[in-house]
């Protein structure tokens, strides 16, 4: 049996999100399984090491007049792996077109859509199902094939050496080192720089922290400058607009906890069980996440409230007006207060 499973989104966080339900797929079957990627999101060297997985596939997943040439080549792509179980964690059609096209035996969907009439499923999941997020759509897609699957294990293990080398190129800074994830593409999620300078210095002269990782996208530069402005030590900050993926994720590993908003690195952080304190603005903040995230969130806003048309997005705020009011001093007083548990 070789197994190959699909998730085309281009974003990391939603990949990352998507690893205890290819692990669930590895463990029920007992194999290692193939995972086929968007070749967007370049951690396939971090991916392809996990001992759930034994080969990764890219492709762009282009729309328009490329679509069918991705397709055409996954198929090609498929037929060297010689897959003969398919599952899809999305509604999209291209996959389940080119592993009909790949004459793959058991094609496993959510079955919405053109979909419906590619996979091999009857359980599939509805158009009401739409209104969730994509991890409980998983959940629901995976409770209907019999899979078992839990948010508890390491879902990243990286290589000792890579770690020991990612070390020693910051060595000499004193320690904790502690990682801070404060941009996004959506704005609506950002806590404004000021607070985390505040809240960097708090750490600083409460001795949680001596070094401070800033990842930030290099066009969002002025994110990092504004927190080192607003702080009174700034030259204990580490700009890290420079590292690639794969080397924020190292850089994740070797820190002793992180502190971002809701987006990638933070999901990261969450499958190396890394203590992750996740300041969450108009994102659910009961969705389901990793054990080792503590989600912070907003006093004033209603996360309990009955689902929508799209809780994850068509209902929220477009500015950064409702994270702006989690305080500063609660984000501290969690990550004391967890930290002290710790020890």
């Amino acid at each position: 049996m070789k197994i190959c499973i699909f998730y085309t989104s281009p974003k990391l966080g939603d990949i990352i999100l998507q690893l205890p339900f290819i692990k669930a797929i590895s463990n029920y079957y007992k194999t290692k399984v193939t995972l086929c990627i968007n070749s967007h999101i370049k951690i396939k060297s971090i991916l392809e090491n996990q001992k759930y997985i034994s080969n990764i596939i890219e492709n762009p997943f282009r729309r328009g007049r490329f679509f069918f040439l991705d397709i055409l080549k996954l198929k090609q792509d498929l037929n060297k792996e010689n897959i003969n179980y398919a599952f899809i964690l999305e509604k999209t059609k291209g996959p389940a077109i080119a592993c009909k096209l790949a004459r793959i035996n058991k094609i496993y969907g959510f079955g919405i859509g053109s979909q419906k009439y590619l996979v091999s499923n009857s359980d599939r999941l509805n158009k009401n199902d739409l209104r969730y997020n994509y991890t409980e759509q998983s959940i629901k897609f995976l409770n209907n094939l019999k899979i078992s699957h839990n948010f508890t294990d390491k879902f990243i293990i990286l290589k000792n050496e890579n770690k020991s080398n990612f070390i020693k190129i910051y060595q000499h800074l004193p320690k904790p080192w502690v990682c801070f994830a404060v941009d996004s593409t959506e704005v609506n999620r950002i806590w404004p720089q000021k607070n985390f300078a505040e809240l960097a210095d708090k750490l600083f002269e409460n001795k949680l922290a001596k070094t401070i990782f800033v990842i930030n996208h290099e066009n969002h530069i002025q994110y990092f400058q504004e927190i080192v402005k607003n702080s009174k030590y700034e030259n204990q900050f580490i700009n890290c607009k420079s590292l690639n993926r794969s080397e924020i994720i190292h850089l994740i590993d070797v820190c002793e906890y992180f502190v971002g908003i809701d987006s990638g690195p933070s999901c990261v952080a969450g499958a190396l069980d890394k203590k992750t304190f996740c300041i969450i603005g108009p994102t659910d903040a009961t969705l389901p996440r990793f054990n080792s995230i503590v989600k912070i969130k907003s006093d004033i806003y209603d996360y309990s409230r009955e689902i929508g048309i799209n809780r994850c997005g068509d209902n929220f705020l477009q500015d950064n007006s409702e994270v702006k009011t989690i305080k500063v001093q609660k984000v501290f007083e969690e990550i004391k207060s967890h930290l002290q548990d710790k020890e």
